[in-house]
């Protein structure tokens, strides 16, 4: 894709989007679409962060731990409803997007797998498919013997497919939004970080390194690269660092009873074992690792040897490529929207289920940013930002669990 040029001047627009991965991108382009003059600053060029650095999921789902009554008890029967609906349209919203676009990033649209790695979450999940559906999930159960057939991983117990979900190519999806949103009339700027946001009259003042922009809104969809632009915003999330890997390309014999219908699978582990093929035969997976020195080859090691453990019959594996980026986690796993000061907001926290709903949130966005919906109509409640305690190393939290957390999962799977 032909590199986006810095900023260099100074110009005006309606709103300025700062962050152009799938939240970003969407929310321009759709804004866009609902009559906006849209200027979008990224720091680098369209998808260089998490949503370009992921395993290409596109998953109809929160977080394993959030269940409808979850969600409700942290944003209340109104908001819950309208998120959980959102969530249950957001594979259709990936792929429509794909589709009304003409996006060419490998799209697969054959359901998402999520089978339970314990007894336990077996019934767990179980007991959520009634509100699941009452949601609006298009999802299935799937006992243990027809999961098997599903994934071909023994180990693991039934669970819930979702037809709408699927996989994709992450930068190449982001590239194809970029595009769409050029089309639309979005301005994008690449190599053109932020510098400072300030007061200007009734709107704000922009300035990136070379140029500056003057606008009424200011939308940041940076996610965990923030940085210090906006302290309270940094204060919000928790920045993870996930790591992905990708095998030689294996036997095509293997595709007979791996993954056969390429639909994507991720379990119900804290530390979720997460697994597609790839269009050229590669199997692709990732997750976190302990923050210790060398950690991309710690990674390429440890997940290589995860793989050898759950999946039967692999030949010997090599790993050819590896790939690690940042996502923005909040302590509740649920995403936030916040208005920073007036004029200027926010949404961050997707906590790893980034390509689905934040194109779906995007899809939101564009059209509020223009009037059309109101703030108490929106899906998430536009709140002030929560600062989590400890926020400056809040990063480190979730790798030093890790072992607790991994200790827990294989307890589980081998007693309950």
């Amino acid at each position: 894709m032909p590199k986006f040029a810095k900023l260099t001047d100074a110009v005006t627009a309606d709103v300025v989007v700062v962050g152009a991965g799938y939240l970003g991108l969407s929310s321009a382009l759709h804004a866009a679409e609902a009559g906006l003059d849209v200027v979008l600053l990224e720091s680098h060029q369209p998808g260089f962060g998490a949503s370009g650095r992921n395993t290409g999921f596109v998953v109809p789902s929160l977080k394993t731990s959030l269940g409808p009554a979850e969600v409700v008890g942290a944003l209340g029967a109104d908001h819950a409803g309208r998120l959980l609906k959102l969530v249950a349209d957001s594979g259709k919203a990936v792929f429509d997007l794909i589709g009304r676009h003409k996006i060419d990033c490998e799209a697969v649209q054959n359901g998402w797998l999520q089978p339970a790695h314990s007894r336990g979450a077996e019934e767990a999940l179980h007991s959520r498919m009634p509100r699941l559906l009452l949601a609006g999930v298009d999802a299935e159960w799937l006992d243990r013997n027809a999961m098997l057939k599903r994934t071909g991983l023994p180990s693991l117990h039934g669970g819930i497919r979702v037809a709408s979900g699927g996989q994709i190519t992450p930068l190449a999806y982001a590239h194809g939004l970029a595009r769409a949103a050029i089309s639309a009339g979005v301005r994008l700027f690449g190599d053109s970080p932020v510098k400072g946001i300030e007061p200007d009259g009734q709107g704000w003042r922009i300035r990136t390194a070379d140029g500056e922009v003057r606008a009424r809104r200011v939308l940041m969809t940076t996610n965990a690269l923030i940085g210090n632009l906006l302290p309270e915003l940094r204060a919000s999330i928790i920045p993870a660092r996930v790591f992905q890997i990708a095998t030689q390309p294996l036997p095509p014999a293997l595709r007979a009873t791996l993954l056969p219908d390429m639909a994507p699978v991720a379990d119900t582990r804290r530390h979720t074992f997460a697994l597609r093929w790839s269009p050229d035969g590669r199997l692709v997976t990732g997750g976190m690792v302990p923050p210790l020195p060398g950690r991309m080859a710690l990674a390429r090691r440890l997940f290589a040897s995860r793989l050898r453990r759950v999946v039967p019959g692999l030949p010997e594996i090599r790993v050819d490529y590896s790939w690690t980026g940042v996502i923005a986690g909040t302590l509740d796993f649920l995403p936030r929207m916040m208005c920073i000061k007036p004029g200027i907001d926010a949404v961050i926290g997707c906590n790893g289920r980034g390509v689905a709903l934040t194109t779906a949130l995007g899809r939101e966005i564009g059209p509020w940013l223009a009037g059309r919906i109101t703030d108490p109509d929106l899906t998430l409640p536009l709140t002030a930002p929560r600062p989590i305690p400890f926020s400056r190393i809040s990063g480190l939290g979730p790798h030093l669990v890790l072992p607790i957390w991994e200790a827990r999962d294989a307890f589980e799977a081998r007693f309950r």
